[in-house]
């Protein structure tokens, strides 16, 4: 094989596993809200990284939609941050550690319902992260295929 076509085939191997959903998600910082109904005047913030550590000592904030600050604090050697619960409206919590950073829109209500209300951010589906992966190494290998059959004489 010419070194030229293995240079080429080696770059679009790399890209595609640059684009691989395992490694982007292997390290990759979640936070959830939580509005315990047996603690009326507390609002919940639980941060950690995919790989079940919590994200201690990160920066931990609750604004309006148009970026007013309500409170802030820090997350503890759990990852969990108690603040204040504000009051009825729409939020944002923001939570920042170790260059990563995830955030979570919320509503708190009049009253409390009769359960721990819970929001979390949306995320890509490992299954399909991993389908999209297999996905692009599939595309890559046929394209290749077709590049090679192309350059045969009859």
């Amino acid at each position: 094989m010419p070194p030229g076509r293995l240079l080429v085939l080696a770059a679009l191997a790399g890209f595609v596993a640059g684009l691989s959903p395992a490694e982007a998600l292997a390290h990759d910082l979640r936070l959830v809200v939580k509005l315990p109904p047996d603690s009326p005047g507390e609002l919940v913030m639980e941060a950690g990284f995919d790989d079940d550590t919590p994200a201690e000592a990160a920066r931990a904030t609750v604004t309006t939609p148009d970026g007013r600050l309500v409170a802030e604090g820090k997350t503890d050697e759990r990852g969990v941050c108690r603040l204040p619960r504000p009051g009825p409206g729409r939020y944002v919590a923001v939570v920042e550690a170790v260059g990563h950073r995830d955030s979570v829109e919320f509503e708190v209500v009049g009253a409390p319902g009769p359960a721990t209300e819970t929001f979390a951010g949306q995320r890509l589906d490992r299954t399909l992260g991993l389908a999209l992966g297999v996905g692009g190494l599939l595309l890559a290998s046929l394209g290749y295929a077709w590049l090679r059959s192309r350059r045969r004489v009859p």
